[in-house]
């Protein structure tokens, strides 16, 4: 199952001890391309504080209910985990956090998160032989989500020398927390609306300048099947895209 960033941010936050507001931002890094970090912005439960929150944090998510629960309590978190602005957050803080609160190092092994294929549970067997906390190196960049799919900001998608769109949502795999895809706004060029970019498929990424170039010709995607937006992905739909591509698939 795929997760989309606009629908995480509606859910509420839930702690052992009660609610604490909404997503403020995700924040990837640009070499897994994996969600790191949820923040928490409330002025009620976190004044003058952005919260950080690990995947590992979570236990489950809850879309009839409309919730994330999360399993810390609000003061702990309080206490360990805020921070007064979000450029604040180093290899040093990061530590610290995975240390206080037993998230999983993704920096310290060779798979996605770590040790384990999947953010780790603070209370799992795993989690409490974690090993001694090391210090993240700065190989990778953590990246705004909402910087990357804002309205008034956001990341250009370029075919070859070609403008395909813009990045309006990303698609997240439920148990890794790993970014399967970008939305792509692709604009007046194409009859699709939108379409779907996986970040496997990049060729070269400025950040900086909030820019993508991608391993696809517009030709390509027009070929491709049709994406609607807020419709479940499907396997089938993944290898009818992965097919007409002609790139390989990741689950093989």
């Amino acid at each position: 199952m795929f997760l989309n960033a606009t629908s995480l941010e509606k859910l509420t936050l839930v702690a052992q001890d009660g609610e604490m507001g909404k997503i403020k931002d995700l924040y990837l890094d640009d070499e897994n391309y994996t969600i790191r970090y949820l923040t928490i912005a409330s002025e009620k439960w976190f004044p003058d504080q952005i919260i950080y929150l690990s995947p590992s944090a979570i236990s489950r998510i809850d879309f009839d209910k409309k919730v994330i629960e999360v399993n810390h309590t609000r003061e702990d978190l309080r206490e360990g985990a805020g921070l007064r602005d979000e450029k604040e957050l180093d290899p040093e803080k990061e530590a610290e956090f995975a240390d206080r609160f037993n998230w999983s190092q993704y920096w310290a092994g060779e798979s996605v998160w770590g040790e384990q294929d999947t953010p780790l549970d603070s209370e799992s067997e795993a989690a409490s032989q974690q090993t001694a906390v090391s210090t993240p190196d700065r190989s990778n960049h953590l990246i705004s989500v909402n910087h990357m799919k804002g309205v008034f900001s956001h990341a250009d998608v370029f075919a070859g020398e070609e403008h395909a769109g813009y990045i309006t949502d990303v698609l997240i795999e439920e148990e890794t927390w790993i970014i399967r895809y970008f939305v792509v706004s692709t604009g007046s060029w194409s009859t699709h609306a939108f379409t779907l970019i996986s970040p496997d498929w990049i060729e070269e990424a400025n950040w900086s300048e909030d820019q993508i170039q991608v391993s696809l010709t517009l030709e390509g995607i027009e070929k491709g099947p049709l994406y609607q937006k807020n419709k479940a992905v499907t396997r089938s739909f993944e290898a009818d895209l992965y097919q007409s591509y002609g790139k390989p698939a990741y689950w093989k």
